[in-house]
């Protein structure tokens, strides 16, 4: 694949008609490309359709609608201000495109233009390979039915506390990581390392606030959507951690309960060191 584009695909077991139906019907998009927080699109998928978000920003538009087959549409692959003309700015075009296997469906993902895009989003080619990786698996377990990765936890702690022991590498390193590259800020690519285990995950992180940290990480074989939350409990903190989500298949659900295995891990090294300073990546407590 070259500079210009990104391609991901995933095999659905389930018959074609099911997984156009998903990509052809707004309600259907809108859920899945949401990831948790669904999507309201506005206008029918057909060509030369402009389809508009509920607040009557543009979305996309169709360009191509090859039923069963094949769906092409155009979008400004970037946030724009509020007021701003699309039409000023360039746009990548998205193809999905399946294919019958033996097993069910083949959904091929190709999006393409980054090198119409300017300098200082060029960024996005990166950000959109690891975004569709994850879409896939989203269109598959909106398919096939869908389970999530989820730990939670009580802190004795204020979420500000809680919210810096977490973006702050040099303090994740206590309890988590042996080492990170950056801070968690929007926007950053940053790497998480384990050096006992000799692996390293890279983090794209999407939103920092002080209710949530939402990230995509890669590194385990697959990328994947994680959204810390955190939410005030008197002098306390509950933390909530999701990661998904994982399609109803055996190998898929065996990994979601090993994610949780290793966010109820995360949870619990967390409190161990915010609420009495032990290290438990050294076995010792914090000087």
């Amino acid at each position: 694949m070259n500079e210009d584009s990104v391609e991901r695909s995933i095999e659905i077991c389930a018959p074609r008609a099911r997984v156009w139906r998903a990509i052809n019907n707004p309600k259907d998009f809108g859920t899945w490309f949401g990831i948790g927080t669904p999507l309201e699109l506005v206008g029918d998928f057909a060509p030369g359709a402009r389809i508009t978000m509920k607040g009557g920003e543009l979305f996309c538009t169709i360009r191509t609608v090859e039923p069963e087959r094949r769906l092409t549409f155009d979008w400004t692959p970037y946030e724009l201000a509020p007021g701003e003309d699309p039409a000023k700015h360039p746009t990548t075009q998205v193809e999905m495109r399946l294919e019958d296997t033996a097993n069910g469906t083949r959904l091929v993902v190709v999006e393409s233009g980054f090198s119409r895009l300017p300098a200082d989003k060029q960024y996005k080619r990166g950000d959109n390979a690891e975004g569709w990786a994850v879409q896939v698996h989203s269109i598959a377990a909106h398919v096939l039915g869908k389970i999530m990765a989820r730990s939670e936890e009580r802190i004795a702690r204020p979420r500000a506390e809680v919210l810096e022991a977490i973006v702050d590498p040099a303090q994740m390193a206590k309890y988590f990581i042996s080492h990170g590259s950056a801070r968690m800020t929007d926007g950053a690519q940053i790497t998480w390392e384990w050096s006992d285990y000799n692996a390293q995950a890279t983090v794209r992180v999407q939103e920092v606030t002080e209710e949530k940290i939402d990230f995509t990480w890669s590194g385990f074989g697959e990328s994947t959507k994680v959204v810390i939350a955190l939410t005030a409990d008197g002098n306390a903190t509950k933390i909530v951690c999701t990661e998904g989500p994982y399609e109803l298949t055996e190998e898929r659900a065996r990994r979601a309960i090993e994610q949780t295995q290793g966010w109820t891990n995360f949870c619990c090294c967390l409190k161990a060191y915010l609420e009495h300073g032990i290290d438990l990546r050294r076995g010792k407590r914090v000087a």
